[in-house]
């Protein structure tokens, strides 16, 4: 299966999107369409080869819509789009059609304040240069910027499809016509209809507003997608690079794996790789969101798009630019924001159905005024009323904040996420986390760190105690054999002996045996490291019996490692896990989040406990293994709590893929974590309460944009049919349905932008 990213244009609406991913997925060889109107994107997944652009694009065409490649870079797409997010056409048409729009509310106003006797009516004069203007300006408005809605009324009328932009031209060009007709035939119609009565001015008004509502929709748009467009402005185009004794600076495309770049101070690192000379600070909070500055020497690893504060670094490259840390965060981010969360999904249909429904109800409104109010209005004023009514139910039901409500609030908070270190992979899996009521944590580089602390190596005597002589043997032994070990605990007893400078010894024939230990050789002679349990079986001792060699005491929590020969215990290797300082914390957070802890971990009971009674968890599953926590998952979920799992991604994965919500803690250089939903960067755990709460208040803005779409639908729609006349009096103008649904849209956006500000 193949996907290509496209760009879109002629989209205005939710009904726009359903209509295009309708027609699309009718297409064999098609297998998925996924259209965002706020990124003007659609994303096409085929089941073999894709389909020729213009074959696409020929699609869609007739309906108003063209499909682009993505990273075209087309004379129309240039003039059409400006740098501030706006189209350079739309902020010159702003310059002439505003201050039309003022004019005529000026004459919208003055009409109705001077029937009140608030102000004195204008002069015939007056009247009479206003008369021959209005028409002016509204054929200039509606065959001018209005022409797209000429054009979607003609779509139609050929396709029966419809969408926003149908809404506002049947109802101005309704308007336009009676008002032409009026002005052409004055004197013919002058003894059946009111001649002064026209609605120019509400062409021109809502033509207008909509304009200038779209082009700060546009500007606020823009907005929401900054934190993508800062990480991806992160990215180097050139790298100083050392070849051949010398130093070049190559595009970074042309820098290899292996090759030595080098960073000045108040450079950005161009790609991934080790320091190999050199030592400095780092600024990573593009990356993790962390503010403080990371201090990087020899053999440290650096990433892309990181800032260096002073000294200068040589850089060993080891990853190309396409699979940079950065690359990853970029990706993710981008993927989450051209997904859709399930609510979308529902919101998009219904905007769909729901451009027909106001059709129906535009013709049922004026057929009500034209059966109902010519008995007591006349059928001249009835026929205006039904006239004016319809085309405000037309202008005021434009679907445009329910196909904005949801994306603008998704890509917002994907993109504050990103600027904080957490990663989220897709829309579906925000909206899941703003529901999770269990968390579960594996404990070992969640709630501790990975680099486990070596209390000390104990020998077997009446003190415990080592001579110098046997303590450097031991622990040479020891070393030895853990360095060549790929288990966690080895590698951390390695290098803590490494830090103690402890020297190797030549060992050979090591063998590790899975889950219980390692075996190796020295000058011919067996020794085996590893658990209570295997050294006990190699010796075939009980378990209580070596344990009774020691002090009973340094049994209380943490792990331990046994060294023997093939006759007896020569040392323990006492172990246990470091707490990360700021789980304590981030455990009472999420209580007050209203989530229920549990800690699921593989270490043994005395370590867990005391790991958990520290941190403040209740429920502590110990010695479990993989399928013990898909387990413990699988029965919170039947207890009805909708569990998120965070753990490495790798032991846990069976668990991570039963959880509502996959929480993964990364290190910052494998940020691709396949079976995680939610990757947090650098493994901090102080972002686990961050996510949960973005969420929250990204779901909650969502709702706050649908129900203000809907409510503001389900009371405007009646208010601009007339249901208030027969007990006020009282008609909403076209005009003034105009405004409110243009600053409708933006209303809904700016909303969504508070994501980016809220404090997590």
């Amino acid at each position: 299966m193949m996907e290509d990213v496209y760009k879109v244009k002629g989209m205005h609406c939710a009904s726009c999107v359903i209509l295009i991913e309708d027609k699309l997925k009718q297409v064999p060889g098609i297998k998925s369409v996924s259209v965002k109107l706020n990124q003007e994107k659609a994303i096409i997944s085929f089941t073999d080869t894709p389909i020729d652009t213009i074959k696409l694009s020929n699609i869609i065409s007739p309906f108003g819509y063209t499909l682009e490649d993505f990273d075209k870079k087309s004379p129309s797409a240039d003039h059409h789009h400006g740098e501030n997010g706006g189209a350079i056409d739309t902020e010159l048409e702003m310059k002439f059609i505003l201050p039309m729009v003022a004019f005529s509310f000026v004459m919208m106003f003055w009409e109705v304040l001077s029937q009140s006797n608030i102000i004195p009516a204008m002069s015939p004069n007056v009247y009479e240069v206003f008369h021959h203007l209005m028409p002016i300006f509204a054929s200039f408005v509606l065959f001018g910027i209005g022409r797209k809605y000429i054009k979607a009324v003609w779509i139609f009328l050929k396709t029966r499809t419809a969408n926003m932009d149908t809404l506002v031209g049947i109802s101005t060009i309704v308007a336009f016509i009676y008002s032409f007709i009026v002005t052409a035939f004055e004197k013919e119609l002058a003894p059946y209809i009111n001649i002064t009565s026209n609605f120019y001015d509400v062409v021109i008004v809502v033509i207008g507003l909509i304009a200038f509502g779209q082009y700060l929709e546009a500007r606020a748009k823009k907005k929401t997608n900054e934190s993508l467009q800062k990480l991806a402005g992160l990215t180097s185009k050139t790298a100083l690079v050392i070849r051949d004794g010398k130093e070049i600076e190559v595009s970074i495309e042309k820098v290899n794996i292996s090759d030595i770049v080098i960073v000045k101070p108040n450079e950005r690192i161009p790609l991934d790789g080790v320091v190999v000379e050199g030592g400095s600070s780092i600024d990573e909070s593009n990356l993790t969101g962390e503010a403080i500055p990371v201090d990087k020497g020899i053999n440290d690893q650096v990433f892309a798009g990181t800032q260096n504060f002073q000294g200068v670094l040589h850089i060993k490259v080891t990853k190309d630019p396409k699979d940079t840390a950065l690359a990853h965060i970029i990706s993710i981010v981008e993927n989450a924001q051209n997904s859709k969360a399930p609510i979308e999904r529902t919101a998009d249909r219904i905007s769909g159905v729901f451009v027909y429904v106001v059709i129906g109800i535009a013709i049922l409104t004026f057929a009500s005024w034209m059966i109902f109010a010519h008995a007591t209005l006349g059928l001249t004023t009835a026929f205006a009323y039904a006239i004016s009514t319809t085309m405000a139910v037309l202008v005021i039901a434009c679907p445009c904040s329910l196909g904005l409500a949801t994306p603008t609030a998704i890509i917002t908070g994907v993109g504050r996420g990103a600027e904080r270190g957490i990663l989220i992979k897709n829309a579906e899996s925000l909206e899941k986390l703003a529901k999770v009521t269990a968390i579960v944590f594996d404990k070992t580089g969640t709630l501790t760190h990975n680099k486990l602390a070596i209390e000390g190596v104990y020998c077997k005597d009446k003190n415990h105690t080592c001579d110098i002589e046997d303590t450097g043997f031991k622990q040479s032994l020891i070393y030895s054999i853990t360095k060549s070990s790929k288990h966690p605990v080895s590698e951390s007893v390695a290098t803590w002996l490494k830090e103690n400078k402890v020297e190797p010894l030549l060992i050979t024939n090591l063998n590790e045996v899975a889950g219980k230990g390692v075996t190796a050789e020295y000058q011919n002679k067996k020794y085996y490291l590893g658990s209570r349990a295997y050294v006990a079986g190699v010796l075939k001792q009980s378990e209580e019996g070596i344990k009774k060699d020691f002090d009973d005491a340094r049994f209380e929590n943490g792990r331990e490692l046994y060294l023997s020969d093939e006759k007896e215990v020569l040392s323990l290797i006492k172990i246990h896990d470091t707490v990360k300082p700021e789980a304590k914390d981030e455990i009472v957070k999420l209580k007050k989040l209203g989530l229920k802890v549990v800690m699921a971990t593989g270490d043994h009971k005395a370590t867990s406990e005391s790991v958990a009674k520290g941190l403040g968890i209740d429920e502590i599953y110990s010695d479990v293994k993989p399928e013990d926590k898909l387990n413990i998952v699988k029965e919170l979920q039947k207890k009805g709590f909708k569990v998120a799992m965070i753990g490495d991604g790798v032991n846990d994965a069976p668990a991570l893929a039963q959880a509502d919500v996959a929480i993964s803690m990364s290190d910052g250089s494998d940020i691709a974590i396949e079976s995680s939903d939610i990757v947090i960067l650098k493994g901090d755990i102080v972002k686990v309460a961050e996510a949960i709460h973005l969420a929250q208040r990204t779901n909650k803005t969502i709702w706050q944009n649908l129900i203000w779409s809907f409510g503001y639908n389900s009371i405007g729609i009646p208010v601009a049919a007339g249901i208030l006349f027969p007990f006020y009096g009282w008609t909403l103008s076209p005009a003034i349905a105009g405004a409110i649904m243009a600053f409708e849209s933006v209303t809904v956006v700016m909303n969504s932008l508070r994501i980016k500000r809220m404090k997590l």
